[in-house]
Order: C-alpha cells, then sequence, then structure tokens
C-alpha cells in the first residue's frame, strides 16, 4: 500500500464517522469517489476502526420515583432569623450658617441613614471622628449610612466654603 495515500484514506473515514455519528456500526456503502485513480477500494469499515466508540447495547434504567420528604418534626424546628430592622431615616438641612438640626442623637449600635440637603448652596458634611465628608449639592439628598460603635459626642462641620459664616457652621452627633 502507498504510504502517502494512507493519511487521506483515514482523514475521509474520520470526517464519514463524524458525519455520521459515533456510534454507527455500518460500513459506507460505497467507497469514497474523491481522491487520486489509484487509490484503494479495500477502506476496512467503521466498525472496525479501534477508536470508534460503540452505542450503547442496554436500554436506560427506569425513572425511579422521588420519595416525598417527611414532615418536619418539632426537633428539625429552628426559629427564623428576623430580618434586618430598616434604618431610622433622620432628615438634615444645611443652610446659611446651620444644620438643622444640629444637634443629632442616636443609640450606640443603631442603625440609621442621615438624609442630608442643601437649602441654599453648596455645603459639606464632616466627621473627621467617623471619616465621613460628603459634598451637599442643591437639589439633591446625600445619604449617609451608619451605625456607630462607640458612645461619645462626634462634632460635624460644613467642609465647603459657603461664606463668611461658614466656620460658625457645626453641630454635634451624640451617640448614647
Amino acid at each position: 500500500m502507498n504510504t502517502r495515500l494512507v493519511a487521506p484514506i483515514m482523514f475521509a473515514a474520520v470526517a464519514t464517522i463524524l458525519l455520521l455519528g459515533a456510534g454507527c456500526t455500518r460500513a459506507p456503502s460505497a467507497p469514497p469517489t474523491a481522491g487520486p485513480a489509484s487509490a484503494p477500494t479495500n477502506v476496512p469499515p467503521a466498525a472496525a476502526l479501534p477508536f470508534v466508540a460503540s452505542a450503547p447495547t442496554t436500554p436506560p434504567p427506569p425513572d425511579i420515583p422521588a420519595v416525598p420528604p417527611s414532615p418536619p418534626s418539632a426537633a428539625d424546628a429552628v426559629a427564623p432569623t428576623p430580618p434586618p430592622s430598616a434604618p431610622r431615616a433622620i432628615r438634615v438641612t444645611a443652610k446659611r450658617w446651620e444644620f438643622v438640626p444640629a444637634e443629632i442623637r442616636v443609640k450606640k449600635g443603631e442603625r440609621v441613614v442621615l438624609e442630608m440637603t442643601s437649602a441654599d448652596v453648596e455645603h459639606g458634611f464632616n466627621i473627621p471622628d467617623l471619616n465621613i465628608n460628603r459634598t451637599l449639592t442643591p437639589g439633591t439628598t446625600e445619604r449617609i449610612d451608619l451605625a456607630p460603635d462607640k458612645a461619645g459626642r462626634y462634632e460635624f462641620s460644613c467642609s465647603v466654603f459657603c461664606g463668611r459664616g461658614h466656620f460658625g457652621m457645626r453641630g454635634t452627633l451624640i451617640v448614647e
């Protein structure tokens, strides 16, 4: 057999197997007509090739009916975890040279949302001890989430220069 023709014949055989399906065990009815005229016609059937997988001969197992779960017992009962409570909203308005309210009281660990608005010009809200510094733009609401874990008094101030009364624009967050 001519060794230069083995690779094209093998390629044709593999392509035929892939086109017909891996489980096919029948040989093609006629040899391929493509190729040189001197190509051998004694190509082995596809099932005789060692790398062809045969189709399974056993039927698939019958579906096994699902076993219904047993009802829960008192020992299995677990108290549901309550959903986290919604944070308390505290509205704070910044306006020329004051915060309203200027004193904000919260409990230690309490989740709160400061809903900050500016009534006139751009202001800032800065609590250095809690690492909070936000810019308050007129017409928008800035939401600041906090849950202070340490009791104490935290001074806050305007951090954006807003005019001659800017340095007196202060307030206190009291965590009890």
